[in-house]
């Protein structure tokens, strides 16, 4: 009896270390360039991941990513919404000219807080979170020269690649996140389709 109850509670015990909590990389979806329409980071370690909305808006799309950019120019931009968690998320990737450079190391910029074409020509990423301390949204975005996005692969409708780097609070440059292992793998022809859960 006494070698059962051990083993029930290791099994317990092993259980919990695949808390999101105790062990975040584990739940984030491998770096691939498959266009496995795949997206994750971890900030302040917890995972972020895309879902549909089903209920908090984080803004006006309904679909958990988003790919979109401007017939006329060469920007381009993933937006990533978790839409199915009590409070959401939503992270902003804008390329200033992902048309031209394609493959490569983009450097990313002070963030300007603004999105599609109200955004300054740079490369930046901003995201809001939940901030239990504030019971509202924090805005975060990249800080000047102090991260990147490395896109892996541009070919045949399939976009792959990371990021890093220092993000500062809006309004606020002293609180700061620094982000190890964003990834994303997003295949642009099948994407709109794609339903994130």
């Amino acid at each position: 009896m006494k070698n059962l109850i051990t083993v029930l509670l290791l099994a317990l015990l092993s259980g919990c270390s695949n808390d999101s909590n105790s062990n975040p990389e584990g739940q984030l979806p491998p770096i691939t360039q498959t266009g496995a329409n795949t997206f994750g980071v971890t900030i302040k370690g917890k995972v972020y991941i895309p879902r549909d909305p089903t209920g908090v808006t984080v803004g006006p799309q309904g679909h958990g990513v988003i790919f979109t950019g401007s017939d006329i120019g060469t920007w381009r931009e993933i937006i990533v919404v978790d839409g199915a968690s009590a409070v959401g998320f939503k992270m902003v990737i804008h390329f200033k000219d992902l048309v031209n450079q394609g493959v490569g190391t983009y450097q990313l910029k002070q963030s300007d807080f603004h999105d599609n074409i109200d955004s300054a020509p740079i490369d930046h990423i901003y995201f809001k979170i939940w901030d239990d301390e504030i019971s509202n949204y924090a805005y975060y975005g990249s800080v000047e020269n102090q991260g990147e996005i490395k896109v892996t692969k541009r070919d045949s409708g399939i976009l792959s690649g990371t990021f890093k780097g220092i993000f500062a609070r809006y309004n606020t440059p002293t609180d700061i996140i620094e982000i190890t292992d964003g990834r994303f793998d997003f295949n642009l022809n099948t994407l709109p389709t794609t339903i994130f859960l």
